[in-house]
């Protein structure tokens, strides 16, 4: 499974979901390797603070190259391949979006982020173009779920026709906390609530994956 994380306005939380995803599946047993995209090198940074993250495979893509990358960890056995991308228009996010079998776009609860967010979907459909296969879902951060504004902005989405994950990333000191340390509340905090729903967030991608697979393989391919 090759996974993008797409938006095209920075600091919506791609990097912070792509860390926490990949430790969650590696801590689970999965296979896991991280490509960073981005010209920020937050990814790259990131690992290198701390230890936790040392046994999954890090390349940066910042030009051509992204198919061959990715073939590569494919071939190797990585089931869980994790992009994180520009937060802007250019060659490596398309390519990122091109090969990607799941596209996340994160969204923050404002009406600025819910813009940006449609933008983001335009260009993925517009990458994607008449290919068939690719499951595309927004994923809420930096957001309570109990909050007014948080249940506004699903609402509002719902109605609109966007296909929201159940799970988010709320906003929790530890976040932060866990990525000075190098590492995501999977490991520094192994009992609490975000790490409980990073899992949540984990298990949900892999159920909506695997019936996705089981659809095109009865269907062909639709668009999910």
């Amino acid at each position: 499974m090759i996974i993008s994380l797409v938006t095209m306005k920075g600091g919506s939380g791609k990097s912070t979901a792509a860390m926490c995803l990949a430790g969650q599946w590696h801590a689970g047993g999965r296979s896991v390797a991280l490509v960073d995209a981005d010209p920020a090198a937050t990814i790259l940074r990131w690992r290198e603070t701390g230890s936790d993250f040392a046994d999954i495979p890090t390349v940066a893509a910042l030009s051509d190259g992204m198919a061959k990358i990715t073939t590569e960890f494919a071939a190797a056995g990585r089931d869980r391949i994790i992009i994180d991308t520009p937060g802007f228009r250019s060659p490596v996010l398309e390519a990122a979006i091109a090969c990607s079998d799941l596209i996340l776009i994160p969204i923050r609860p404002s009406p600025i982020d819910f813009q940006v967010a449609a933008d983001t979907a335009e260009l993925v459909d517009e990458i994607n173009g008449s290919k068939t296969g690719k499951t595309v879902r927004f994923l809420l951060s930096q957001s309570n779920r109990s909050s007014v504004i948080a249940r506004h902005m699903r609402a509002e989405m719902e109605e609109a026709g966007y296909n929201l994950l159940d799970g988010q990333l709320s906003t929790r000191v530890v976040y932060g906390e866990a990525a000075l340390a190098g590492s995501t509340p999977t490991f520094t905090q192994p009992k609490g609530v975000a790490a409980r729903e990073i899992a949540e967030l984990g298990m949900e991608i892999d159920a909506l994956m695997g019936e996705s697979r089981k659809t095109r393989s009865k269907a062909g391919s639709p668009r999910t």
